[in-house]
């Protein structure tokens, strides 16, 4: 399995602005990682006047701002990295609080000397009709004045449509399942972990020395071994020792023996990390369940060396790596020994087809798009589908959309087909009823034609009296957008299906990445899917699953919602292994919240 860093959409090679350009005063938030100054068009502005005045080209306005292209729109806003364009910040030491009109001054809080600008990061709301700056204020718990402070501009009243500035603590109540906190203590002689009890009402100890336990893992391997760690043992009473156990195998390329470990290395070891937190939530569980980690090396020979060890005859699960044959010999093994091959990296192997003791923990294409499909259509019977396709653009999600409009035509469902050239312009939507309800839906699902598309479905959703009526559908992809390409997700009320996602502003997202910062001493790699977190999730999921059926993972009905993966596992044809049926469809919405709900 390969795995994607975040994308990060502000190209880095733009040419800096000349010395001479005047301060802006931009205020900056982060977008991926990398700090940029932020503005918000304000009506009636236009490219030309803007890069007049802060002293840029179009070109370099486009670069950044991609949806540009097709127009300037108020409310949008734009972003400039910090580090190519550090005159658009400088600050003025001479603070006015009279200048209200100012466009640059709507987005800043004075400090209370006022002897220097403050800015402060926001969050962003789209107002819809009917909504009062009281309700507002009441809705995100601020008061009113803080609002005004940001937002100038409402002292001449609240208009429907706009976007304003909230503070960045500000966030709606979020409705999320927690982890309940764990700590555990390292015993050095055995490299078993063994939980000291807690209880959720009891707030735990951090871990004083977990950066120790993390050497002993990489590094303090047997010359004569590719054992990684012994024994994990995740029961902590001792009358349950004598009970049977199950043990799990975990054989990845850790690549112990390489001084620089590569990208791909590293997120092998965060995947197994995040198993060892999952093993410590689970740590009072009532059946017994080993882990052992070993290196393949990235070797078919260490792999086979691996399954000829002794404590390897009774294994009960193996997590394999991804190469093909590394795979095939740990099947054969498996199979022999009616063990069962958790395959979460080998995402195009086959093998499960034909070896009922596999489960393929990514759901194939086959399955995610019959479930996609009838999940749409029961969702939104309102809206009338619009495919939209460029002529000279990509299209690489026409699978996808044949059966969808296969399947709408089945039902008798009508929808609409819009053809563009390039970008798509206001004219090619002139044939829609302005107050219909409709959701596009494009042939594409790269960021390049996102882009192409957004500015005039922006646009076309202004137009309506009521934006609940314009609306799109988008692929996996675009869950690794960021800065205005998520904002315009979250503009189209955007919906999104895909077999993973982390929302890392969720409460168990953080709880997650806080303990992995703990235990570990560093935070874990950005990257799309998070290592970390998917190691917990699968690992959470075996040690439930196993506890709940007694060591019988094959036999385990269990349905796991994830931080970010979900597990549930289903029988594809007699003599098949079985495979995860999870699928999401994720919901990001006008007010920056995002709703993620798995499909049935």
């Amino acid at each position: 399995m390969k795995f994607h860093s975040k994308l990060n959409i502000l190209p880095l090679g733009a040419t800096m602005l000349a010395i001479s350009v005047s301060a802006a005063n931009l205020p900056t938030r982060m977008v991926d990682g990398q700090e940029c100054y932020y503005y918000e068009v304000q009506p009636k502005e236009t490219v030309y006047g803007l890069c007049r005045e802060f002293g840029i080209t179009k070109s370099q306005l486009i670069q950044y701002n991609p949806a540009v292209a097709d127009g300037l729109r108020a409310g949008a806003v734009l972003y400039f990295p910090v580090a190519e364009f550090p005159e658009l910040g400088a600050v003025d030491k001479e603070v006015s609080n009279k200048s209200g009109k100012d466009k640059k001054q709507k987005v800043y809080i004075a400090s209370e000397d006022n002897t220097a600008r403050t800015y402060q990061k926001a969050a962003v709301h789209h107002v819809k009709k009917g909504e009062t700056i009281y309700g507002i204020c009441k809705r995100y718990g601020i008061e009113e004045a803080q609002l005004l402070a940001l937002n100038p501009s409402l002292n001449d009243g609240l208009k429907h449509g706009t976007l304003i500035m909230l503070p960045d603590s500000c966030r709606e109540s979020e409705q999320e399942t927690v982890i309940a906190p764990a700590v555990a203590t390292t015993d050095d002689n055995s490299k078993t972990i063994t939980p000291e009890p807690t209880t959720q009402d009891t707030t735990p100890t951090v871990p004083e020395d977990k950066s120790a336990e993390l050497r002993e893992i990489t590094e303090a391997v047997p010359a004569d071994s590719t054992d990684v760690t012994d024994e994990i043992d995740v029961t902590d009473e001792p009358e349950k020792i004598g009970k049977a156990k199950t043990s799990i195998a975990v054989i990845l390329p850790f690549m112990l023996d390489n001084s620089n470990q590569d990208k791909q290395t590293q997120l092998y070891t965060e995947f197994y990390k995040g198993m060892l937190l999952a093993a410590d939530s689970l740590r009072h569980s009532n059946h017994k369940v080993e882990i052992r980690a070993y290196d393949s090396a990235a070797s078919l020979d260490t792999v086979v060396n691996i399954l000829s060890r002794d404590e390897l005859a009774d294994v009960d699960v193996i997590i394999t790596p991804d190469d093909d044959d590394q795979f095939d010999a740990i099947a054969r093994f498996a199979r022999e020994r009616n063990a069962a091959v958790f395959n979460i990296f080998a995402v195009k192997n086959t093998e499960y087809l034909k070896n009922p003791d596999i489960l393929q923990a990514n759901i194939t294409h086959s399955a995610v798009y019959p479930k996609v499909i009838k999940e749409f259509i029961r969702l939104y019977p309102q809206y009338t589908p619009v495919f939209l396709t460029s002529r000279d653009g990509k299209s690489d999600k026409k699978d996808f959309t044949a059966k969808l409009r296969e399947e709408l035509r089945g039902r008798g469902r009508d929808y609409q087909e819009v053809t563009y050239a390039t970008y798509l312009k206001e004219s090619d939507l002139a044939a829609l009823s302005s107050d219909g309800f409709y959701m596009f839906i494009p042939e594409s699902g790269t960021s390049s034609e996102f882009s192409h598309i957004a500015g005039a479905l922006k646009t076309f959703r202004e137009n309506h009296s009521d934006y609940n009526q314009v609306r799109i559908f988008g692929y996996p992809e675009w869950i690794t957008f960021r800065g205005n390409a998520l904002e315009n997700l979250h503009f189209l009320d955007a919906t999104v299906y895909s077999r993973f996602y982390n929302d890392d502003n969720s409460y168990r997202s953080k709880d997650v990445a806080e303990r992995y910062k703990k235990w570990y001493g560093s935070s874990m790699i950005q990257a799309v899917p998070v290592q970390g977190i998917l190691g917990f999730d699968a690992g959470f999921y075996l040690l439930k699953a196993i506890n709940e059926t007694e060591g019988n993972l094959l036999d385990s009905k269990y349905y796991y919602d994830g931080v970010q993966s979900g597990f549930h596992f289903a029988g594809t044809g007699e003599g098949s292994g079985q495979v995860n049926d999870t699928v999401y469809f994720i919901e990001f919405r006008p007010s920056g919240l995002i709703d993620k709900h798995s499909v049935e």
